[in-house]
C-alpha cells in the first residue's frame, strides 16, 4: 500500500528529501496507479483535463461537497476500488510513531471536524505537551448543517472550536484569541488558545489564504501559519496530522512542500480519523470523489518532482 513517510530517525534535510523523493518515484510507477488509468482509458498526463471537476474556469475551486458523481464512474466502483486501497485511499490510520508530542487535526466540513477531533483524542499520550485545529473562515453550508444538527456556528472556525470544547471538555469562554478581520472572509486570521490546561495546550487556527482573491487557505497555508505564528516550536518537532482516511497521502505532500519550500525542520505523519472496523466501503465511496485526490497527487509529485530538479 502506497503511504509517503518521512525517516523519524533521520536529522538530516537532505536524508529526509531523498527519502520522499524516491517514494514520489515509486508511485509514479505503480501497478494499481496504472492499472487504474488503464480502466479509465486514460494516463498521468490527460487524467485530470478528463476528470478534474474542482476547478473552475476562472481558477476558482469547487468545495468538495458541491460535486456530484459521474454514472459511467460508478459503473466502474468495484473493480476501482481495490485499486484506491493499494494506493492508500482507505487503510491509513495509524500513526507511525507511539509518541505524539505535536497533534494537528486538518478541519472540514462539520462532521469531518467533530470525527477528527474525537480521533486526536484517542491519539493524545503522557508526551503529548499541543493539540491544534486548523481552520478557516469558510461558510458553513445548508447541506453541512442538515447533515450535523449539534452544531450551533455558522464558519469552519467555529466547527473547530465547538469540536475542541466538547471532546476535550474545554471552557468555551476561557481563552485568549488573537483576531485579524476582512471584507475578504480568505484573508481573515484568528488564533485562539484555551486556557487552563496542565500539561497540554489546545489552540484553533483560522489561517489567510496565500491567494486570498481565488480560494480559501488550503492545508499548506494552514500549516504556514502555525510554524510563522508559533513561539512553542522545537527544532526537531514531530508533527501528527489528523484527517480522513482519504487524503492522507495528498496532505502529506502538500505539507511536505511546505516545509521543502521553507526549510521547516521536522517530520511529518498523516493519518486518517477511521479506525479499520469504520473505513469507508466499496458501496460507500465516491470515484470521482477519490479521483479529485489522486489527480492532486500527480500535481504535488511533479510540483515536488520540479522543486528538486528532478
Amino acid at each position: 500500500m502506497l503511504r509517503f513517510t518521512m525517516p523519524e530517525e533521520s536529522s538530516s534535510f537532505r536524508e529526509k528529501a531523498d527519502h520522499v523523493h524516491s517514494q514520489l518515484e515509486e508511485f509514479l510507477h505503480m501497478e494499481a496507479l496504472h492499472e487504474l488509468l488503464g480502466i479509465l482509458e486514460t494516463d498521468i498526463d490527460t487524467i485530470s483535463q478528463r476528470y478534474n471537476r474542482r476547478l473552475k474556469g476562472n481558477g476558482a475551486v469547487v468545495e468538495t461537497q458541491e460535486l456530484k458523481g459521474m454514472k459511467s464512474l460508478d459503473e466502474k466502483k468495484e473493480i476501482l476500488y481495490p485499486l484506491f486501497r493499494e494506493l492508500g485511499f482507505i487503510d491509513i490510520n495509524k500513526p507511525i510513531s507511539d509518541k505524539n508530542r505535536h497533534i494537528l487535526v486538518l478541519g472540514g466540513s462539520l462532521n469531518a471536524c467533530i470525527e477528527r477531533t474525537e480521533c486526536a483524542l484517542n491519539r493524545v499520550d503522557d508526551t503529548t505537551r499541543l493539540v491544534d485545529g486548523l481552520a478557516c473562515y469558510r461558510p458553513v453550508s445548508l447541506a453541512e448543517k442538515r447533515a450535523a444538527d449539534v452544531f450551533s456556528c455558522e464558519t469552519e472556525f467555529g466547527a473547530m472550536a465547538e469540536s475542541f470544547e466538547r471532546v476535550f471538555s474545554l471552557d468555551g469562554s476561557g481563552y485568549t484569541e488573537n483576531y485579524k478581520g476582512d471584507r475578504n472572509l480568505n484573508r481573515i486570521s484568528c488564533v485562539r488558545i484555551y486556557e487552563g490546561a496542565d500539561k497540554c495546550t489546545f489552540r484553533i487556527f483560522a489561517a489567510p489564504s496565500s491567494e486570498p482573491d481565488v480560494r480559501r487557505a488550503d492545508t499548506g497555508d494552514s500549516f504556514s501559519f502555525v510554524l510563522d505564528s508559533d513561539a512553542k516550536k522545537e527544532p526537531a518537532d514531530h508533527f501528527l496530522f489528523i484527517t480522513n482516511n482519504r487524503y492522507c497521502n495528498r496532505q502529506f505532500l502538500q505539507l511536505y512542500y511546505r516545509m521543502l519550500q521553507n526549510r521547516y525542520p521536522g517530520t511529518l505523519d498523516v493519518i486518517g480519523c477511521f479506525p479499520d472496523d469504520r473505513v469507508t466501503s466499496v458501496e460507500q465511496y465516491d470515484p470521482l470523489q477519490y479521483l479529485q485526490d489522486l489527480i492532486g497527487i500527480i500535481d504535488w509529485t511533479y510540483r515536488l518532482l520540479k522543486a528538486t530538479g528532478r
